[in-house]
């Protein structure tokens, strides 16, 4: 079966074909990643502000369309942490009945986002910032779960900002439910440590069996599930296309934009993962995925689903476990929707505490506390100014402006370190005789020409380094000048501008100046800018040694002393 989205074409397959023995093996890792699914599937669509059985059916349907038509052998996608946040306030904003329209909108936003190849978006995202905003959905998720865990009642539910909510819970704490407390926090602790025990069996499934069955054969008083949501439907979901709106459609625009990026870039950056723990010879292809958690979104609004992405954890435990195809996907999926229509009925007994205990350590574990570590005591101090900003940003406005004031304020830092290096520099030889910069033979050769002023440039010659590129090449310098450009290897408008008022001055004024060593990727633009018709041919050289030679030796005396000119450093 293929695929068409605009000119790409792709093979769209089911796993292929196994040994017996990899069928077994991603048969156990599709049923252990299920078992871990099946939980948290339920604890985050009720930490978004949807019923339970979304989150199922997110997991059931979404993961299994993911990893048919997506790239990676190992994603795992479904109902994430990272999503959270975002989903939750559209609720809140516009109730849950908007998901499924967001859903289709995502799966838009995600198919041309896949055609226009932004597949390796991912890769300049600074990695700062992908710490800055996972800090922050893990502490809103964390303080998201107070209530449930403290078995606080009272609060608003329609209230939208992180200081609104963490306010009206500290309010409201002489609510607090001590039976709820032991319940949610002894869960904690369970859920933390279960990995000293049995890395095989999920911590999160042990903690809602073993409490789940203890609160209920012991008549405990707590909330759960199905106090707040009402028992779960059986049987398959009513499966259709939400209705179109128009104006919603609007206002949800930026919401599933943001959405639409996190998703691709959480699951891209789990593709890399999985790629690298299983030493996969084959890699995944970033568009095609990019197109695989479109289709999961797609399937996910019209099989009554919330947005959907890949998870690295989960992905991670189906590495970990013996995952080499898409089956150990579609068996997870399968194993989820299994018991979806056979567990329903015990759902609703689960404990509210029990699951929100879950979530905060997920959220612990989503936060990668020991990377942080490594960030606060090895990373540059202007880098921690991205990471506070984006932990802010997160928590207490939008991940959308957390990302973009991320990435803005890097681009911003990197630039400052660009202009602090040397645009151009003059060649003189240091104190040992030598010229650094060239061969012996050719830094021996322009020592035995004081009648010449040479200058290197070098790396980026663009709007940060154009300006410091005049001042030094601008001096007062009467000898010819030849600038070296065989370490340019970019130039853009900016620097073209630099360089043709560079030129004209040193005409106006009488001083000849030649061009060497251009780089062939560089040479294009500057003869398509007009650079070489105004400099004429007779002074571009392929070699600074031609340069030289094709210079006349001026007597000694008006050659001039060589001025001490200072590196060119833009600011």
């Amino acid at each position: 079966m293929k695929v068409r989205l605009a000119n790409l074409e792709w093979s769209v397959t089911p796993p292929g074909l196994l040994s017996p023995d990899e069928i077994r093996r991603n048969v156990v890792s599709g049923l252990v990643v299920g078992t871990i699914a099946l939980p948290l599937s339920i604890a985050l669509a009720i930490a978004v502000g949807a019923p339970p059985i979304m989150g199922l059916y997110t997991a059931a349907f979404a993961g299994a369309a993911a990893s048919i038509f997506g790239s990676s052998r190992f994603n795992i996608t479904g109902p994430t942490a990272a999503l959270v946040p975002l989903i939750g306030a559209i609720v809140i904003k516009h109730g849950v009945e908007a998901l499924p329209l967001l859903g289709i909108m995502v799966a838009g936003i995600l198919f041309i986002m896949s055609a226009l190849r932004l597949g390796r978006i991912s890769k300049y995202i600074p990695g700062v910032v992908v710490a800055g905003f996972t800090v922050g959905i893990a502490l809103s998720i964390a303080f998201g779960q107070l209530n449930s865990l403290l078995g606080v009642t009272g609060t608003d539910p329609d209230l939208e900002h992180f200081h609104e909510r963490l306010w009206d819970t500290l309010v409201q704490l002489h609510t607090v439910g001590w039976v709820t407390v032991v319940v949610g926090f002894t869960a904690v602790a369970l859920v933390y440590a279960w990995p000293r025990v049995s890395k095989r069996v999920p911590g999160a499934l042990v903690a809602v069996v073993l409490f789940t069955a203890i609160t209920w054969l012991l008549s405990i008083d707590t909330s759960t599930v199905a106090t707040r949501y009402g028992d779960l439907p059986r049987g398959l979901p009513e499966i259709g296309l939400p209705e179109f709106d128009l104006d919603l459609a609007r206002v949800l625009l930026p919401s599933a934009f943001a959405v639409a990026v996190l998703a691709g870039v959480e699951s891209l950056l789990s593709a890399v993962v999985a790629d690298n723990m299983a030493q996969a010879p084959v890699h995944h292809k970033p568009d095609r995925e990019l197109f695989g958690q479109g289709m999961a979104n797609l399937v996910a609004s019209i099989t009554g689903g919330i947005p959907a992405t890949a998870a690295i954890a989960r992905t991670g435990a189906g590495v970990q476990n013996g995952a080499t195809s898409r089956l150990s996907g579609v068996v997870h999926s399968g194993f989820v929707f299994a018991c979806t229509i056979a567990l329903a009925g015990l759902v609703g007994h689960i404990p509210l505490a029990v699951l929100a205990g879950v979530l905060v350590v997920t959220a612990y574990r989503i936060a990668d506390v020991k990377g942080l570590r490594r960030i606060l005591r090895g990373a540059p101090r202007s880098e921690m100014l991205v990471l506070a900003t984006t932990i802010g940003l997160t928590v207490f406005l939008d991940l959308t402006y957390a990302i973009l004031a991320g990435v803005v304020i890097s681009v911003i830092i990197v630039l400052r370190q660009l202009t602090a290096n040397a645009s151009a520099m003059q060649m003189k030889p240091d104190a040992m005789g030598l010229i650094r910069q060239v061969s012996p033979r050719l830094g021996a050769l322009m020592i035995s020409r004081p009648d010449i002023a040479f200058y290197n440039a070098q790396g980026i010659l663009a709007f940060h380094s154009a300006a410091a590129l005049e001042r030094v090449l601008l001096a007062d310098e009467p000898r010819p000048l030849v600038l070296r450009m065989k370490d340019v290897t970019y130039i853009d408008t900016s620097g073209l501008l630099a360089l043709e008022h560079i030129i004209a001055e040193r005409k106006r004024k009488g001083g000849r100046m030649l061009l060497t060593a251009i780089q062939p990727a560089v040479m294009p633009a500057i003869r398509r800018f007009g650079i070489v018709r105004e400099l004429g041919w007779s002074n571009v050289y392929p070699s600074t040694e031609a340069a030289i030679n094709s210079l006349p030796v001026l007597p000694e005396a008006s050659a001039g002393e060589q001025a001490g000119v200072q590196p060119a450093t833009s600011v």
